[in-house]
């Protein structure tokens, strides 16, 4: 499970370099001084979180074309979407390196998935500490109209943005990148 969870977070930071045209990354903004993946924090996480803010424009919404779902990279260069994780909406960053689908603490409250403490265990280890996280199942997971059900997921400490991985994309469809657009096919 460790092991899991180290490879969630490091595949995030791969794909977040590389679509920054890879090199060093600064997740909270030039103006934060951060320079490079060890020296961002949750709080530098939070405020790149708020900086893009819940505007609903276009890379957030993301269109059924042909029975497949296309997504615009979003101006902080990451493919969001919104879905509905039992019945609730929420806002997801599409990481194909995550193996399983990743929520906050807090939308995971609100979706009525709040495991007990004694669920959280060391999962994994970031710049600003050890991270905890509690494995959960959800019922129902929606993308465009696409419904699966049964998904794997963590309900992770510290998280300040949900990630769609591979427990619920390789369910949903092909995944393929085509320039500055993601695309998920109908398998």
């Amino acid at each position: 499970m460790n092991r899991l969870l180290v490879l969630v977070v490091g595949m995030t930071a791969l794909l977040l370099m590389l679509a920054q045209g890879g090199g060093v990354f600064n997740l909270a903004g030039p103006e934060s001084g951060a320079t490079d993946a060890a020296s961002v924090t949750v709080a530098d996480l939070d405020a790149a979180r708020d900086a893009d803010g819940p505007d609903r424009g276009n890379p957030l919404q993301s269109g059924v074309r042909g029975g497949s779902t296309v997504l615009d990279r979003g101006a902080d260069g990451q493919f969001h979407v919104y879905g509905r994780v039992d019945g609730g909406e929420v806002r997801f960053l599409v990481d194909t390196g995550a193996d399983m689908v990743a929520l906050t603490v807090d939308d995971a409250r609100r979706l009525g998935i709040d495991p007990p403490s004694s669920a959280y265990q060391p999962i994994l280890r970031t710049a600003s500490g050890q991270g905890y996280g509690a494995v959960v199942r959800i019922d129902r997971l929606a993308v465009d109209g696409r419904e699966i059900g049964g998904i794997e997921a963590v309900v992770v400490r510290d998280l300040s943005v949900n990630l769609l991985g591979q427990s619920a994309l390789k369910r949903l469809g092909k995944v393929t990148l085509e320039g500055d657009r993601l695309v998920i096919s109908a398998s």
